[in-house]
């Protein structure tokens, strides 16, 4: 046991019987073995990263493409993300604001606005406010989990669409 793996800053002994093969030792009852110890057995891996909220939202960008037709437009509002705290300071200054929703919706006239969570998504306190703003300021907030959200609540809103989310 007097090889050591390191790697990062930490060490760790090296006990299997792959690396007692490469010190030449054989283990009773192994016969000779040749290996070779990679870092990737014993560094942790993180779960990829799940972006659920991407997925829905290109998803629900793809529906009001075609639902909407020529009387309405969809965009989107890029305002999350990680940002650099200098970029943040300098997005501040050109006018984004917390919690807007993630999608605008301009039909006839309407100002609605949807945003998207994932199954298990809170809304944050700077969300609730945003949504109370701009609902005093006359506009429609939606809070939508899934495409079929996205359709019952526009059909709500009175927006007639040319399409419909197959079921």
């Amino acid at each position: 046991m007097g090889v050591v793996w390191s790697a990062y800053g930490r060490s760790w002994p090296l006990v299997c019987r792959t690396s007692r093969a490469l010190l030449g030792e054989r283990p009773e009852g192994v016969g000779r073995m040749s290996a070779v110890v990679t870092a990737s057995l014993w560094e942790k891996r993180r779960a990829p990263r799940r972006h659920v909220e991407d997925d829905l939202q290109r998803a629900v960008m793809q529906f009001l493409d075609h639902a909407l037709g020529p009387r309405g437009v969809a965009y989107a509002i890029p305002n999350g993300g990680k940002r650099h705290a200098r970029e943040a300071a300098r997005l501040k200054g050109l006018g984004v604001r917390p919690g807007i929703p993630d999608i605008g919706i301009c039909f006839d006239g309407k100002a609605m606005f949807v945003e998207l969570k994932a199954p298990r998504g809170v809304v944050s306190e700077a969300q609730r406010d945003m949504a109370r703003r701009l609902n005093y300021a006359g506009g429609v907030v939606m809070l939508c989990r899934s495409v079929e959200d996205v359709e019952a609540q526009l059909r709500e809103a009175c927006v007639p669409l040319k399409a419909s989310v197959a079921a």
